[in-house]
């Protein structure tokens, strides 16, 4: 849903696809996270809030300091 509305790039898709199925494995079943499980879901994330929320307001600063 993100990549069909343009939120995610197809790189990023396709590794929320692996963490989904990683995490839904976790979540219905009784066996905790592996350290590397949870670290790969950490790194998603990171990426995902940087994607999403820095990059965007690091662009719209260099390009008000570039209008000046």
């Amino acid at each position: 849903m993100l990549h069909a509305q343009g939120k995610i790039t197809e790189q990023m898709r396709e590794w929320a696809h692996i963490v989904r199925f990683d995490a839904n494995g976790a979540v219905h079943s009784d066996e905790e996270f592996t350290q590397q499980e949870a670290e790969e879901m950490i790194g998603f994330t990171e990426v995902f809030l940087i994607y999403s929320f820095t990059l965007p307001e690091m662009v719209r600063v260099k390009r008000e300091k570039s209008d000046k």
